[in-house]
Parts: C-alpha cells; structure tokens; sequence
C-alpha cells in the first residue's frame, strides 16, 4: 500500500495557521494528474500562474530545485485564501481553504483522509483530454463513498467475497447527500481553454460538453491494492456490477452534465478565470454551511 505523501502548502494573502473560525470553508480541488489543478489554485489565489517555489520549499522542507521539478502534486497542497462576500446586506470576509489532492492513483488511498468536513468541491478537467472530463464521474464517486467502512466499499459480487454489496452503500453518506442535494456546492472547470484551435469555441466549451461515459469499475483487488499500474486515472479494469453502484453512477453522470461549468486558461500571458463567478461559488458555500436562505 502506497505510503501517504508529505503535504506541500502554499500560502497567499495569510502567513499563519489560526484556529477554524465561522467564516472559514474547505474546499476540495480535484481531478486528474496534469490538469492543471496547482495553476488553477495559484491564478485564483494570486491572479498569475507564477509558482511561489520559496514557499513551497520552506513548507515542504525540500529546496527550490527539488519544487521546480515536481510536475505533480504529491498528496495534497494547500492554498489559504481571503475573498469577501456579500451576504444579508453585509460583506462578509471569507477565508477559503483550496485542498488539492493528488491526482495519480498511487494517493488514491491517502485522498479520503483530506474530505473531513468539506464544503465545496472544484473538479478540474482538460479540454483537450475527454478522458479527464469522463473521470470525473469517478472522483464524484470517491467524494461519496468517502465516508464509508472499507468493509462496505470493497464487499463486492463476483469479486472472490462470494456476497452481495451491502445496500447501505446506496444511501450513501453526509458527503454524498450534500454534493446530490447541492448543500455542498460543485463547480466544474474547463481547463486549458486557450489550446482550443477553434476560438469560437471558447466560452461555451464547457456547456457543449456530452453527458460523460463513466469509467469501468476496477475489481476488488484494483481497490485494496491502490496505487499498482500508475494510470492517472481513478478507475479502470471491470464493469459497475451492483445495482446501487449502478445507480449512483448514473446520478452522478446527470449530475455533472446540469452542474455548474465555467472555463479557465492558467498560462501566462494568457490566463482568465471567470472571478465573479467564483465569488459566488464561495457565497453559495458560505450560505449552504451556516443555512442561509438567499432572498
């Protein structure tokens, strides 16, 4: 079993750890490796792609070089953020947690670790590479089942258990219940807009994109045994053979396809980022975890 990596942190407009507050949010940023999920953090953060390689060095214990070479992330990262919402007449100050986590199946085992108390999810994806964007109906999943007993996950028919999936597994959890039911606010993001050859593409990428095609189930073994093979992406190897399997993976599909999508470039020079919508991606997370009605 892979070994849990080190976590790496990086830090704009804060300086310290301080106490949870009120007013503080985890958010998760998810998707597969080289999506572009640590520029996406920085641009959101900081307005540029420019990686902070001091930071990441003086967090992580490692020397600049050593950052610079890293193309992916390894574990989690974390960036704090401050932003200011406006909420019953009054602005609100925010402090946002991105957690991005690993995207290689070698942290697939470390990753459920870091959902404790999420309250909002970004899932990243390549415009150029459809099978990110199917995957995310398996991060979706992982999200989900993150609250489970392994005993539950890995119960598995035809898997050499000689039993059924337990049905619980279909109620599913606090976490999944709050994605479905919108408590935990979802925002999809169409990365790497600016390699799309046809400009008029742009702007309405992420709305054109097909219902997804979630990928094959890995047998039990695949799931014990995380980490073997290196594939980027979460799942391969069988199909989804339970019902209640079967039947969140197809709420998941419809769900991402009526989600919420917006686009994103992080190169420099040529990087955006739809600001105003992400600000009321956090006021929508804001108001779901302290039960505020918008009006």
């Amino acid at each position: 079993m892979p070994a849990v990596a080190p976590l790496t942190a990086h830090w704009e407009h804060s300086s310290s750890f301080d106490e949870p507050s009120s007013s503080s949010l985890r958010i998760i940023v998810a998707g597969d490796a080289a999506v572009g999920k640590t520029r996406l953090c920085e641009l959101i953060c900081s307005g540029t792609c420019r990686r902070n390689l001091g930071d990441l060095a003086s967090v992580a214990g490692t020397t600049a070089k050593a950052a610079a070479q890293q193309d992916w992330t390894c574990g989690a990262s974390l960036s704090i953020l401050r932003d200011t919402v406006d909420v019953e007449f009054r602005s609100v100050e925010v402090e946002a947690e991105l957690w991005e986590v690993g995207g290689t199946q070698t942290y697939a085992c470390a990753r459920p670790v870091f959902y404790d108390g999420v309250d909002a999810v970004v899932l990243v994806y390549d415009v150029l590479n459809m099978k990110s964007y199917h995957n995310l109906v398996a991060w979706l999943y992982e999200l989900s089942v993150s609250d489970k007993p392994p005993s539950l996950k890995y119960w598995d028919t035809g898997g050499g258990s000689g039993g059924v999936m337990d049905v619980e597994l279909a109620d599913g959890g606090a976490l999944r219940q709050n994605l479905l039911s919108g408590r935990c606010p979802v925002l999809f993001v169409a990365n790497k807009c600016d390699h799309l050859q046809d400009p008029r593409l742009r702007g309405s990428m992420a709305k054109a994109m097909p219902r997804p095609q979630p990928p094959e189930r890995p047998s039990i073994i695949s799931r014990i045994l995380l980490g073997a093979g290196g594939d980027s992406s979460v799942m391969h190897g069988t199909t989804w053979r339970s019902s209640p399997d079967a039947q969140l993976v197809d709420q998941l599909c419809d769900f991402i396809q009526r989600g919420r999508h917006t686009e994103a470039c992080c190169r420099e020079g040529s990087s955006f980022f739809d600001l105003k919508l992400w600000n009321d991606f956090i006021k929508m997370a804001y108001m779901s975890k302290h039960n505020i009605i918008d009006t």
